[in-house]
């Protein structure tokens, strides 16, 4: 199996986790008054009976989820293990922290352009785009994206070129 398509079972995994999560929380909301249809008159001992049946039918529900989320964090946990030592292996962890890392420069710096139509470099007026190329923001912002595009390149060759 290839690194991708380990990502994409976990990916696959992670979403069914928190479906099941939300069915436990469904099932342990449900009220009894919720479930009790009847259209015939029922003695109170009959209602106790039924109420009693489903207490157990929702406790065994609550406890085959709890089952699954525990086998299924159980197995990302796991798939995440052994992607991680792969990518140690490999030298991809270092490429996900220098991408970590070269995201944010540029998100701060893309936020700082978008943030001057507020003028903060000016007196309350949008500034000339010259000044971020007087600064330096616009060369640093290209560099930065270019380190990226080979970064993400090289990464997405060791997803798809190495067996996991």
């Amino acid at each position: 199996m290839k690194i991708s398509e380990k990502l994409a079972e976990l990916k696959r995994k992670e979403g069914e986790l928190m479906r099941t999560y939300d069915l436990r929380d469904s099932v342990i909301r449900q009220g009894f008054k919720d479930m009790l249809i009847t259209t015939e008159n029922l003695s109170s001992a009959d209602i106790e009976m039924k109420q009693r049946e489903f207490l157990a039918k929702k406790k065994l529900k609550v406890a085959e989820l709890t089952s699954r989320i525990a086998h299924l964090t159980g197995e990302i946990i796991e798939g995440k293990k052994l992607l991680n030592k792969k990518n140690v292996e490999l030298g991809v962890d270092d490429m996900l922290v220098q991408m970590k890392f070269l995201r944010l420069e540029l998100s701060k710096l893309m936020n700082l352009i978008k943030k001057d139509r507020y003028g903060i470099f000016g007196s309350g007026t949008n500034i000339d785009i010259d000044i971020f190329e007087e600064l330096g923001i616009a060369n640093r912002i290209k560099e930065l994206e270019t380190i990226k595009s080979k970064l993400d390149a090289q990464i997405q060759q060791a997803n798809w070129s190495n067996e996991l």
